[in-house]
């Protein structure tokens, strides 16, 4: 994946003097990428595309960090992302959102997923094409394994729609690539179908 940010060295030099948190001093200029390969669902699996895009979406990432000084640098993104939305014959959903890795600081390097900056709500959203609201908190339930990683899965409920509806969310680590299936306990989501060239 590619990512253009504008970047500047990283100041621990005017902040290590003062005590306590610290905020570093934000870019006037938003880091703006794209994802260069989406994730996709093999036609084995059953389901059917419904969305094909490319949304922008913008958030702001943080970065804390701990040691002598405790540190915090924020960074606003404009991602564009690979939304690919797929559907079940039984009309469950399960979604693929491909973002850029941006680098929020250069030094020491530090590499983030914007998806992981947007609230759950609107992550599901995109995963799914679908109004998404009162999504409860995500909670660890085993693991997964999607793009040839085993990656921890998690489940919340949400309204859908209009209706309940059970999510697993899956990540995949440093490929940036977010997974979200509706009904997933009447059903085993094609987390292991989702295939990506590079």
């Amino acid at each position: 994946m590619r990512a253009v940010p504008t970047r500047r060295t990283f100041l621990t030099a005017c902040t290590a003097a003062l005590a306590g948190c610290s905020v570093l001093p934000e870019e006037s200029d938003p880091i703006e990428a794209s994802a260069s390969v989406p994730a996709v669902l093999s036609e084995s699996s059953g389901y059917s595309v419904v969305t094909s895009a490319e949304p922008t979406v913008e958030t702001t990432v943080t970065v804390d960090f701990s040691g002598d000084v405790e540190l915090t640098a924020r960074r606003d993104v404009i991602a564009t992302l690979f939304q690919r939305v797929y559907e079940a014959p039984d009309s469950r959903r399960f979604g693929l959102l491909t973002a850029p890795a941006v680098r929020v600081v250069e030094e020491p390097e530090v590499v983030r997923d914007p998806v992981a900056a947007l609230e759950d709500a609107r992550v599901a959203e995109l995963a799914t094409d679908r109004s998404v609201t009162d999504v409860g908190e995500f909670e660890e339930a085993g693991s997964a394994t999607m793009l040839g990683t085993e990656s921890v899965r998690r489940r919340a409920t949400a309204t859908v729609d209009g209706g309940d509806h059970r999510l697993a969310r899956v990540r995949a680590g440093d490929d940036s690539v977010t997974a979200i299936a509706t009904d997933p306990e009447d059903s085993t989501p094609p987390f292991g179908d989702v295939t990506r060239d590079a």
